[in-house]
């Protein structure tokens, strides 16, 4: 092969490199381009790209999967602040109701002379404040558990142990109510979750059941029969005729069963229940069996 040959493969292979150099440089500024035009405007556009590279196909592809993430989280972010600000605005009823009922029997303890009276007006100022207190907490709470980035470390704890102690410290609450909880817990039973989160499901579970349960609560605690590898905890209570709840919307914020609001209560107690299983990968859901209202919480077992 004589030097002139040699020259001219060398020169034809440097062109074919130059322009494919050439034609990649032109992909990566097109593909620039767009995302520049993406990060600029509010537009649903994604990148584009229609040549052969596998290389440039696959870069367009890693953007569009970045872009996609970030819209979403966008709209989880947009979808939380929405429901933070709902949930301000229908709760300031809420907390407007004990604070004027405060104020009145503040004013009627300062003008009665009797001890008896002072004494009963005391004790409606004392229950006012704590249920304000309570509803002030489930709100902030709520709103602690709606932030996309909300998180509970997850171990394996004794479901058992959690929710007799849970339901020991409801005693007083029971006996003052008149219910004697129906208790059926097996013992030993441990699943992955978080100790707190169950606490709090579970207080909401138990309050439920004083504010509006009637005549008996049924608590249970079992292996799924259908599944070895989960937990169910199921809490039932006897239902009034006036204040029969949607098992389809329970779960929903600020739902209420009686529209009258005659119960001091936030609405968002089984909200809250059911963001929070969630978090430890669980289920909740609800169903009316007879005058039974159940709510059914599985979580993972060890």
């Amino acid at each position: 092969m004589t030097l002139e040959i040699v020259i001219i493969i060398l020169v034809a292979l440097l062109l074919a490199v130059s322009l494919l150099l050439i034609n990649s440089m032109s992909q990566v500024k097109n593909i620039r381009d767009q995302v520049h035009f993406i990060a600029r405007n509010d537009t649903n556009k994604r990148v584009s790209f229609y040549g052969k590279s596998r290389i440039m196909s696959g870069l367009a592809k890693d953007i569009n999967n970045i872009i996609d993430s970030y819209r979403e989280r966008e709209e989880k972010v947009v979808k939380q602040d929405k429901e933070i600000k709902d949930t301000l605005t229908n709760m300031s009823h809420d907390i407007r109701t004990p604070l004027t009922s405060l104020k009145g029997y503040f004013e009627l303890l300062n003008e009665s002379e009797d001890p008896a009276e002072q004494e009963k007006y005391r004790n409606i100022i004392t229950e006012r404040i704590d249920s304000l207190g309570e509803i002030l907490e489930t709100m902030f709470f709520y709103t602690k558990v709606s932030n996309v980035n909300y998180q509970v470390p997850l171990d394996t704890i004794d479901m058992s142990e959690i929710v007799m102690q849970t339901l020991f410290s409801y005693f007083d609450d029971f006996e003052n109510a008149g219910l004697t909880p129906d208790v059926d817990i097996d013992e030993n039973l441990r699943v992955i979750g978080n100790e707190q989160s169950v606490k709090r499901i579970l207080q909401n579970l138990i309050k439920n059941c004083l504010v509006h349960g009637d005549s008996h609560v049924k608590i249970t605690l079992k292996s799924s029969e259908v599944d070895d590898k989960e937990v169910i905890l199921t809490v039932g209570n006897g239902i009034r005729e006036n204040d029969i709840p949607d098992a389809a919307k329970v779960f929903d914020r600020f739902y209420k069963a009686d529209k009258s609001r005659h119960v001091a209560s936030s609405g968002i107690g089984l909200s809250v229940a059911k963001k929070l299983t969630e978090a430890m990968n669980g289920t909740i859901s609800a169903s009316l069996e007879d005058d039974l209202f159940k709510i059914t919480l599985r979580l993972p077992s060890v």
